[in-house]
């Protein structure tokens, strides 16, 4: 991403120096990237993870709750299909007179 604006703001010799301190204390490369990275991270929520990014995680994962549920139903469905004997149904073609609509 280039980075191509530019923020000044004034600090008195104090605050600069609890800057300095704390920059050099992190190692971090230079003065510029370290008040820059804590800026950035002071807009952050608690999570550390931008909003819009949790409320899309949040539809994604109602998406794929309702996912897994049809595809659990669809499952059901197929189990009993394939197995129609567990359930106490005959499958049609066990039927001898599948025409028949009652016994006499």
């Amino acid at each position: 991403m280039a980075r191509d604006r530019v923020v000044v703001f004034r600090l008195s010799q104090e605050e600069y120096r609890s800057l300095k301190e704390a920059c050099d204390s992190c190692g971090a490369r230079n003065f510029s990237d370290f008040t820059r990275s804590g800026l950035l991270a002071s807009l952050l929520p608690a999570g550390g993870v931008p909003n819009h990014v949790q409320t899309r995680f949040a539809t994604l994962e109602q998406q794929l709750t309702e996912l897994q549920g049809a595809v659990t139903h669809l499952i059901q469905l197929l189990e009993r299909a394939i197995n129609p004997d567990k359930s106490g149904a005959r499958p049609p073609e066990d039927d001898p007179d599948p025409l028949r609509v009652c016994s006499t």
